[in-house]
């Protein structure tokens, strides 16, 4: 008798890792429109989208997007829910700019809105930032755009974040500059709109091939202070404008995002191939190191990597797709690993075929969950996915 105790508890023990223990929350339903049939208009005609953004712009609760493209005009335009599941696009800037993909958003000048930056692309050594015009937002008016810095050779800037890494109670800007092999830091001027090119620091360099990309910011070390995460890295201010740099791992050109997906302690950091093929993985601290756990074997250029709670059952969940071209083609994956905040996860695949560069989540339709905005480079485009979580 006690035999068969012991062996029914150490099936308990083991089985409830898969019943009780573990659980994955409710998977949503999701519903797909798309640019094609007219619910989303495409930002141009162009077929080189670059860049994306989630932020609400006006102020109203729900999330709007911003897409640029780097071939034709306009170059960068933002996107409102109408309701009845459609959205009316808005210009942003008119004139063709050789935008880079990444971006970020932050209230620069103090006004209360939050106002866009992005980086130029290989044939192009500028920053700019555009003013967000709030309240008014006229058909046919666009942003005022400034210029962060420019002439100093540094192009290719693939990837910006904001965020007080010094602690010192002001935000600054962090970004890659691939030409450069350096990555740059800048604090906002006092008085933005006057500032003319804003002065900036080098805070890592490297040598070698292969680039360095990929970015998110959290407090790692948990000492107070927003550090910068990419590229295998993350990055620790010790005085001043001196950085050190931690190694994660040896995965610099890569796609970083950064989440609590373990209760307590640091949080951990997960990685994807951007512009490649490779291991999706995720790392946490244990044991002063770090240490490595896979969840995708295979990702073909999984450009789109993301971490929220897109179920809302208190679990951090990822999401991570693939591009079209160069990736996957017709084959593209959109994808969510749903986790159980305990370090599993259960894969799902929400679409096939629908390509995605820096697709992005967000509250789209202003119902209170976590949509999908899609948005393919090249393959697909120009054109626009949207995946909306229905409510039950």
């Amino acid at each position: 008798m006690k035999k068969k105790k012991v062996l029914l508890l150490s099936f308990l023990i083991i089985y409830g890792l898969t019943t009780g223990e573990v659980s994955f929350g409710k998977t949503p339903i999701w519903t797909y429109i798309t640019s094609q049939t007219g619910a989303i208009p495409v930002p141009n005609e162009g077929n080189q989208q670059t860049a994306s953004q989630v932020l609400d712009v006006d102020k109203d609760g729900t999330d709007d997007f911003v897409i640029t493209e780097r071939t034709k005009s306009p170059s960068v335009v933002w996107y409102k829910h109408n309701g009845n599941r459609t959205w009316k696009r808005y210009v942003i800037e008119t004139q063709p700019l050789h935008i880079e993909a990444g971006g970020d958003h932050f209230d620069i000048d103090g006004d209360g809105d939050l106002d866009i930056v992005f980086c130029g692309d290989y044939r192009e050594d500028s920053v700019w930032w555009w003013e967000n015009p709030y309240p008014s937002y006229e058909a046919g008016k666009t942003w005022k755009r400034y210029t962060i810095k420019s002439g100093d050779k540094a192009g290719y800037q693939h990837d910006n974040q904001f965020g007080d890494f010094d602690g010192d109670g002001k935000t600054e800007m962090a970004w890659w500059s691939q030409k450069a092999k350096k990555l740059f830091l800048t604090e906002i001027p006092d008085n933005p709109r006057q500032a003319g090119h804003w002065s900036y620091k080098v805070i890592f360099r490297w040598k070698t091939k292969p680039g360095h990309e990929g970015m998110d910011v959290a407090d790692i070390n948990l000492d107070g202070k927003t550090d910068i995460v990419g590229a295998g890295f993350w990055f620790e201010h010790v005085k001043g404008t001196d950085y050190k740099a931690n190694l994660i791992c040896k995965r610099p050109f890569t796609r970083s995002a950064v989440g609590q997906l373990i209760p307590g302690g640091r949080p951990e950091v997960v990685i994807s191939p951007g512009d490649g093929n490779g291991l999706v993985e995720w790392y946490e601290w244990k044991n002063n190191k770090w240490v490595k756990h896979q969840l995708i074997e295979k990702i073909i250029h999984g450009h789109s990597l993301e971490v929220r709670d897109i179920n809302a059952d208190g679990n951090l969940d990822i999401f991570v797709a693939e591009m079209g071209r160069p990736g996957a083609g017709a084959d593209a994956k959109t994808i969510i690993l749903w986790g159980d905040g305990r370090g599993k996860f259960r894969q799902e695949i929400i679409a096939v075929g629908k390509a995605n560069h820096e697709s992005r989540l967000g509250d789209l339709d202003g119902d209170g969950d976590i949509d999908i905005m899609g948005k393919p480079y090249n393959f697909g485009s120009p054109g626009l996915h949207i995946w909306l979580q229905e409510k039950e």
